[in-house]
């Protein structure tokens, strides 16, 4: 069958379990694929993808209409697991232009952003750790796309924080209607079982919580209150943070303003001591 060529090795990109044939489709209207389940981690996955260079022309694509209002969620859940599990340094990875870092400095958490596809435009002087090592790393829909998740993934975890907080849909076997495979756009070309997150988490030495969209993986020690953030992450508990949370004064706003200008006029003061 056309687009059924074995997926480089015949092994799974993440667990190295045999993988089989599921089904075949075109991405973005040119080139036919095919996916393959995992044996072993259940997964499913594309042929290894060669068309990312064309798929990211826009890190934003065009059928994420759900962008605005999963920031406003992530926003909320962020903010709750850095107060309520006490981690004050967070990293917002593939955060994209970096309005959800920006938000989270406006509520006072120290964050930046880091995502290689993208301009942090919301969040300019900020897409760099201003600590040694993050408390909490936020991956939202970031695990989809990584092409080589095995190797991709050590990026998310090299700094051993102690919570990562991420979202990617589950996959339990949908069919080539799932819309989530977003075939239009091409850039979703890994898909990930609750089977398969329980074995990142276990193989980092975290613990695994699913709550509501939300996967958060904490260090044994923190399961206890992890257990008690999640529950808030259901659909009316999300609701109410959102609200709580968008009520919050934005003070951080004023003080990164203040630190960024008086950073530029030291560079400026330095390059020109006699302000001509």
């Amino acid at each position: 069958m056309l687009g059924r060529a074995n997926p480089g090795d015949g092994a799974c990109r993440l667990c190295g379990g045999r993988v089989e044939f599921k089904f075949a489709q075109r991405l973005l209207a040119k080139h036919q694929v095919s996916y393959w389940r995992c044996e072993q981690c259940e997964s499913l996955q594309t042929d290894p993808p060669h068309w990312l260079d064309e798929a990211y022309a826009s890190n934003l694509a065009f059928l994420d209409t759900f962008a605005a209002q999963r920031t406003l969620n992530n926003l909320a859940a962020s903010f709750l697991v850095s107060k309520f599990l006490r981690l004050p340094n967070v990293v917002d990875f593939g955060g994209s232009d970096g309005i959800l870092c920006r938000l989270l400095r406006d509520l006072e958490v120290n964050c930046c952003v880091l995502d290689k596809y993208a301009q942090p435009k919301y969040a300019q002087g900020f897409d760099k750790p201003m600590f040694d090592r993050p408390d909490l790393v936020l991956a939202f829909e970031v695990l989809e796309h990584f092409a080589h998740p095995r190797w991709d993934l050590a990026e998310i975890f090299k700094g051993e924080p102690r919570a990562v907080l991420l979202s990617t849909q589950t996959y339990s076997c949908q069919g080539v209607d799932w819309p989530y495979l977003a075939p239009e756009t091409g850039q979703h070309v890994f898909f990930y079982s609750e089977s398969a997150l329980r074995m990142i988490g276990e193989r980092h030495g975290y613990v695994v919580q699913f709550s509501g969209m939300y996967t958060l993986l904490v260090h044994p020690e923190l399961r206890q209150r992890a257990r008690m953030c999640g529950a808030l992450f259901g659909r009316y508990g999300l609701r109410l943070l959102r609200t709580a949370v968008n009520m919050l004064p934005a003070r951080g706003a004023n003080k990164d303003f203040d630190m960024l200008r008086a950073a530029y006029r030291a560079r400026t003061d330095h390059a020109d001591p006699n302000g001509s």
